[in-house]
């Protein structure tokens, strides 16, 4: 195990699970034909909202809401379409409920963190009863700021659970699919590492077990 870890941060999206919004819109479905039109309104065409509303600056109605005007679908079935990708999502290895756990029994934190919406506290933390196996939840539409945001040489996303729990940046650790691209958690002796597969993660996470 590596030393003086207290408390491991994993991400969500593309580290946890490979689940996407109105992702069972598709192959055979019988609205397949709208997930593109979803995804190019979403992420192409006004893809400058994504972030604000990951620091909570909109609510997932105000979004879709606009997406269910542009490609003008019913804003109701939209959001019931959104709610049950939501809570249909899954991890991307069976084994994790069970590492998880064995990390846990080594006095070591592992918690949820990630840039996301309020879908992810409404719906995905419930529905898979995510409360029931990590310790805690950081996610950026609670937070008001992303995980890469800096203040006064700080990173922000997690500076008020570190004051919390009383850790230092040198007590943690983050598993994401992004990189630190501007140094500034190598700066501070955070640790990143990078997972890019469900394999990876694995791994990775076994290295706490032992």
């Amino acid at each position: 195990m590596p030393r003086n870890t207290l408390c491991i941060f994993i991400d969500w999206n593309k580290t946890l699970s490979y689940s996407l919004f109105w992702g069972h819109l598709k192959n055979n479905h019988p609205y397949a034909h709208l997930l593109p039109k979803i995804e190019k309104c979403l992420f192409k065409d006004n893809r400058e909202i994504i972030n604000p509303w990951m620091r909570g600056k909109y609510s997932t109605k105000e979004i879709v809401s606009k997406i269910a005007k542009d490609i003008l679908v019913p804003e109701n079935f939209l959001m019931e379409e959104l709610a049950k990708s939501c809570r249909n999502m899954a991890f991307c290895s069976d084994e994790i409920p069970e590492l998880i756990y064995s990390i846990q029994q080594k006095n070591i934190k592992v918690v949820i963190a990630t840039d996301n919406m309020d879908t992810f506290r409404e719906f995905t933390i419930p529905s898979m009863q995510l409360d029931n196996l990590f310790d805690d939840f950081l996610i950026s539409s609670e937070t008001g700021v992303l995980k890469g945001d800096v203040r006064d040489g700080k990173i922000i996303f997690f500076e008020p659970f570190l004051q919390k729990n009383n850790l230092s940046y040198k007590e943690v650790v983050l598993l994401d699919d992004s990189t630190d691209i501007t140094s500034i958690y190598n700066s501070k002796g955070f640790p990143i590492i990078h997972i890019d597969s469900p394999d990876s993660l694995i791994n990775t996470l076994r290295l706490y077990t032992n």
